[in-house]
């Protein structure tokens, strides 16, 4: 038995058991009974001859041979998914998945270059998962996309990143605000007001901390949001000030905010598009290399040049 081969279905089940960590909701996403879900792992586990996971309660926790056995089989389905694509192309045909991870930031200025990607190659599908530096660190360990966009990277040995696009980061406030009369504007001044940060940890907050620590000075953090879009309108609503990517307000027309002109800012910062050493490059990914690195950013400039004369 221990020289049989695992199926495919069977290491389906397994990576979904490594996501979702409970045998019932690998059940739910993949459509199929309980007992079939567990039929199949015990197949395997017999089948590779080791225990792969402990059942701890309602949870499962993976074994060392459980984790080497996902990572196989990561990278044999993302084999399959690259001979698909490679014979698309013999075929003249660009087709397949491309795998993004973006922290939330990218969000506001991503869709507009994937809009102008997609046009171009019709046949191809996207996956894209937006969430907090964290959660995209913890995809890129994992392996399991072709890019991620970050602001600041996550250090480590198996990361190749490449810098694409500025980030500036601007004071905004509400268009009323008292300091929007008063431009220029200090440091000192500046910091008597309160102000909306984001999350410990994220990229544009970490940015916010070492700007603060290098010129010794300490915001009047009211409010910690997680969410670029709700610091907008919290902003809006007079609730405090916010130091935001100048991508969150470029490719839209909002009147109720303004930008204000502080002092060393906007602050310097850059978008990076990163991905893993270990992982082979598809046809598809190179070709969304290659797009960001001609038409990217010119496509960005018009628009947000467009929105400036609108």
């Amino acid at each position: 038995m221990a020289n049989r081969a695992p199926t495919l279905r069977q290491l389906e089940i397994f990576l979904a058991l490594s996501e979702h960590k409970n045998i019932s909701r690998v059940a739910e996403a993949l459509h199929i009974s309980q007992p079939s879900v567990s039929i199949q792992l015990k197949n395997l586990t017999d089948v590779l001859g080791m225990q792969l996971y402990n059942v701890n309660g309602r949870s499962v926790e993976l074994t060392e041979a459980g984790e080497a056995a996902v990572n196989s089989a990561r990278e044999m389905f993302f084999s399959l998914d690259k001979l698909h694509i490679e014979l698309d192309d013999l075929k003249g045909i660009k087709s397949g998945v491309l795998k993004l991870s973006v922290v939330s930031t990218a969000k506001y200025f991503l869709p507009i270059l994937l809009g102008q990607f997609c046009k171009r190659y019709p046949l191809i599908d996207v996956e894209l998962n937006v969430g907090n530096r964290q959660d995209i660190i913890k995809r890129f360990n994992q392996n399991k996309d072709d890019f991620y966009v970050f602001s600041q990277y996550p250090e480590s040995d198996n990361v190749i990143a490449e810098p694409f696009l500025d980030n500036p980061l601007v004071v905004v406030a509400p268009a009323n605000h008292e300091l929007t009369k008063k431009m220029p504007i200090s440091l000192t001044r500046l910091a008597h007001y309160p102000f909306l940060l984001r999350e410990k940890g994220s990229g544009t907050r970490r940015c916010i901390d070492d700007f603060c620590k290098l010129h010794k000075i300490k915001l009047k953090a009211k409010m910690t949001i997680e969410s670029n879009a709700a610091i907008k309108h919290s902003v809006a609503a007079e609730l405090g000030l916010a130091i935001l990517s100048s991508h969150t307000l470029d490719y839209m027309q909002d009147s109720s905010l303004a930008v204000l002109d502080v002092e060393h800012f906007p602050l310097k910062s850059q978008w990076y598009l990163v991905r893993t050493k270990n992982r082979n490059q598809t046809v598809l990914a190179e070709l969304f290399h290659e797009y960001l690195q001609q038409e990217g950013l010119s496509t960005l400039q018009k628009i947000a040049k467009a929105k400036a004369q609108g």
